[in-house]
């Protein structure tokens, strides 16, 4: 008898002698193959579809093979009964040695699969191109020999039932061993040939790297890279919302844009109309406005702290100070309002390159930059004793001389915060050396060339835009050097000693009630601007603030989450994407051995399963975010991704990195639609990882695997938060299989102790947290999750970022499309700075 297919016969062969015996079917086979080699995606389909396709037609052969064989069981009872006991007993001996080979052959795919080094999508494409023929005819090829005539069929088992025991055994052994030699040939083939085109195809990038002044294609392509390799290995945590803000406006209050726009959200003050003057609403003593004046009423939850720009440590601070500190360059809308554009307002235009190079990019940058000053005059409240005042005009002498002073006195925003000129993106020649004690000032680059016009050195070659960018912060804004002279650390104590430069002035101050400003006159925004003033009223507590929104006396509110059900269909509320992105940090360092290596000093045990990678993507599917977001906190947003809708990543073209086409296509294997939600992959991840640590001997059956969660203290919000993860792991994460279960410890921590004496030295299981960066460039925030804690801000352990293992298909400098592998920490600092890369990893020294 000869089969055209000898795999096919075999299988046939083998299903025949499970239908005697009681051994599993093709289907458990199958099932037991692709559970024990987790084929890509691609494969497993197209197994599905072949099994779906042919299953019927197997099922009808069977039944009528079993049909037949009762007859002839009936018909040679007497002859054959003792044959078929001795084949039967014997074909059992041949599966198990079957089994037994087949294991083998798995085992060896399994070793082949680890040594490819090829990303799995390239691996994909090869094994495609590689199969001797295509899907459809493999499967057509299995339909023609599931399709022969059923009496065929019969009558070669017919045959093979009455043959000799001998011969029926050594058959199978002979299809067996052919289909087993001719699989292992295969897949050697396979490696090699697999591993030459890798070698050809897939570089290791070496060499010094700067993407920082790339194309925007390039920039977003290798920030696209670094966040799918973050996201699909848990490495930057497990994210659950982002810090979304809910606002409402008064009727009165005209927005230019519905849609929000970084930086400048739904326009800026001077972009706002205000329908009706103040004699139409009540102000904060409860009395009507004058006419003619249009106020715009808000509320902050604290008192200024300083008025001393270069000072200031809290949110709250920075507030107050955009509104009465003035900028170089300001943000404002572009022509059609669809985004922004950073234009010049202290300055008199473009910041003007000293001998410029271009890039291939295109892309003109220099070292050194000039930047000229508009003439402007200073203003003050008018109870400020200004005696010593000679000169109330602003230009490059009032820079240059702050410059010097908050470099010589340290001020905590001259050398740390970001955008300081210490910052290594942004870093001014030998600035950091002066602060040190180890350059003269003369040696520092900032250079005062004429009375209206400053010169800036960087270490770094900067763009025209990176220069905006750099001083579009009003933290770089000049004091009044005179008054300081007088006032020495008094200047900037209060209200009345400071000098203004902003769009508004504080005209009057009381504290824990009332910040009056009125209009800046001598700033440039003035002529267009409708506002003519701004009260900002000192409320603490959010449902009170709202409560005098309600009542008529401010023109913008926060919406507190007790208050959502009601005003979430509000035709004036507005939804402000936050920048930051809570997630869950994981101990992933497993061992006692890796905690100690890690944190010397430490004592703490870490909990085995939170190292395995098939229980953090577990924890990913098993969290119903928007659940958590809508139903439970009620007023943050839902995201599955690591940066939120406040991020930019190419910061001269405005557009969100979510919302360009490398922002969607991250985390497509992560369930997107339900913002990464899948009880189902859940559950499989965590009987997955299991299986490993089971036979691994770190768990066994009847084991309860205790992890603690923290969580911010002293918040209601927070708490409902932790309940339910609480639920949602312990409903997922119990195994019938392993008879294993997860129990969570759901714990409160204060704030800031939650960082500095949990998360940032290792003693945790699992813990909420939270950073922002720079929401204008999206990849100076990249070394947060780097695995060496070189931001100080790392929350993740047992994590190795600096693996070359992240395939980046770009077009280089020459013009030439590459493929390269990467790794994590070589990306994040080549988008920032010029990097020496060996072999696709960072050489960090």
């Amino acid at each position: 008898m000869k089969f055209r297919n000898l795999k096919l016969y075999g299988t046939l062969l083998l299903a025949c002698s499970a239908a005697f015996v009681g051994c599993s079917s093709d289907e458990e086979t199958i099932s037991t193959v692709t559970e024990t080699i987790e084929a890509p995606k691609e494969v497993e389909e197209v197994i599905e579809q072949a099994k779906e396709e042919v299953e019927e037609e197997v099922k009808e052969v069977i039944e009528e093979a079993k049909d037949v064989i009762e007859i002839i069981e009936e018909e040679v009872k007497e002859e054959v009964e003792e044959e078929v006991k001795d084949v039967i007993e014997e074909a059992k001996d041949v599966i198990e040695i079957i089994e037994e080979e087949v294991k083998e052959a798995i085992e060896q795919a399994k070793e082949i699969i680890e040594e490819v080094e090829a990303p799995v999508d390239e691996v994909i494409e090869e094994i495609k191109e590689e199969v001797e023929a295509p899907v459809d005819e493999v499967i057509e090829e299995i339909k023609e020999e599931v399709e022969a005539p059923v009496d065929e069929v019969i009558e070669e088992i017919k045959e093979e039932v009455e043959a000799p025991a001998e011969e029926v055994i050594e058959e199978i052994k002979e299809v067996v061993q052919d289909t087993v030699e001719e699989v292992k040939e295969e897949l050697v083939t396979e490696k090699e040939d697999v591993k030459e085109e890798v070698k050809s195809e897939v570089t290791y990038p070496n060499g010094t790297y700067n993407l920082k002044f790339a194309s925007a294609d390039t920039r977003h392509t290798f920030m696209a890279a670094a966040e799918n390799y973050l996201l699909n290995n848990q490495y930057g945590g497990i994210p659950l919302f982002s810090n979304a803000g809910y606002a409402i406006y008064s009727s009165r209050v005209q927005l230019p844009v519905d849609t929000y726009i970084p930086e400048i959200e739904f326009g800026k003050l001077a972009d706002r109309i205000l329908a009706a003057d103040d004699s139409a609403v009540i102000m904060e003593d409860g009395k009507p406005g004058n006419a003619g004046e249009y106020t715009y009423r808000t509320a902050y939850s604290t008192n200024p702290q300083t008025w001393n720009h270069w000072l200031y440590e809290g949110s709250v601070d920075k507030d107050y100070m955009e509104n009465y500190i003035g900028t170089l360059y300001d943000y404002e809308f572009n022509e059609d309002k669809t985004g922004y554009a950073l234009l010049p307002s202290m300055a008199q235009g473009d910041p003007i390159p000293v001998n410029p190079v271009t890039l291939p990019s295109g892309k003109e940058v220099s070292k050194v930059w000039q930047i000229k000053i508009r003439d402007l005059e200073w203003k003050f409240n008018p109870n400020t004793d200004i005696s010593m005042v000679t000169d109330t005009k602003i230009n490059a002498v009032d820079f240059y001389e702050t410059y010097k002073l908050a470099l010589e006195n340290s001020w905590m925003r001259a050398i740390s915060g970001g955008g300081d000129f210490c910052a290594t993106e942004s870093a001014i020649l030998n600035a950091q050396n002066f602060v040190d004690g180890t350059a003269t000032w003369e040696e520092v680059g900032i250079k005062l060339i004429d009375d209206n016009t400053i010169q800036l050195e960087y270490v770094e070659d900067q763009s025209q835009w990176n220069v905006r960018y750099h001083l579009g912060s009003f933290v770089l804004s000049p004091i009044h050097t005179e008054m300081y002279a007088v006032l020495g650390e008094q200047y900037g104590t209060s209200e009345t000693t400071i000098a203004y430069s902003g769009p508004f002035y504080v005209d009057y101050y009381e504290s824990d009630k009332i910040v009056r400003m009125k209009e800046n006159e001598n700033h440039p925004i003035a002529e267009k601007q409708m506002i003519t003033g701004l009260n900002i009223t000192v409320i603490p507590d959010t449902e009170m603030r709202f409560e005098e929104f309600k009542a008529g006396k401010l023109d913008y509110s926060g919406l507190p989450a007790t208050q959502y059900d009601e005003f979430k269909n509000h035709p004036a509320l507005k939804t402000f994407p936050g920048s930051t992105v809570f997630r869950i940090s994981i101990n992933g360092l497993g061992t006692v051995e890796n905690q100690v290596a890690q944190f010397p000093e430490s004592t703490w045990v870490p909990e085995p399963i939170l190292a395995n990678p098939d229980f953090k993507k577990a924890m990913f599917f098993a969290i119903d975010r928007n659940k958590l977001a809508k139903d439970v906190m009620k007023t943050v947003e839902p995201t599955h991704f690591l940066f939120s809708s406040a991020y930019v990543v190419e910061a001269e073209e405005g557009t969100a990195f979510r919302d360009t086409v490398y922002g969607q296509s991250i985390g497509a294997n992560l369930s997107p639609s339900t913002y990464g939600y899948n009880l189902d992959a859940a559950k499989a991840s965590f009987d997955k990882a299991l299986d490993t640590l089971v036979a691994d001997g770190i768990y066994k059956s009847g084991d309860e695997i205790k992890i603690e969660f923290y969580f911010f203290s002293g918040s209601e919000s927070q708490a409902l938060m932790a309940d339910y993860l609480k639920g949602a792991f312990e409903d997922a994460f119990n195994s019938q299989k392993h008879n294993i279960k997860v129990t969570v410890y759901a714990i409160a921590k204060e704030f800031p102790g939650i960082y500095d004496n949990h998360m940032q030295i290792g003693e945790f299981d699992l813990s909420i947290g939270g950073i922002s960066g720079s929401t204008l460039n999206a990849a100076s925030f990249l070394d947060v999750f780097a695995d060496d804690d070189r931001s100080g801000f790392t929350l993740n352990w047992g994590i190795d970022t600096n693996v070359a293992e992240i395939p980046v298909t770009y077009t280089n400098d020459n013009g030439e499309v590459v493929t390269e592998m990467w790794s994590y920490n070589a990306i994040s600092s080549a988008l920032n700075t010029a990097t020496e890369v060996v072999n696709g990893t960072e050489n960090r020294k």
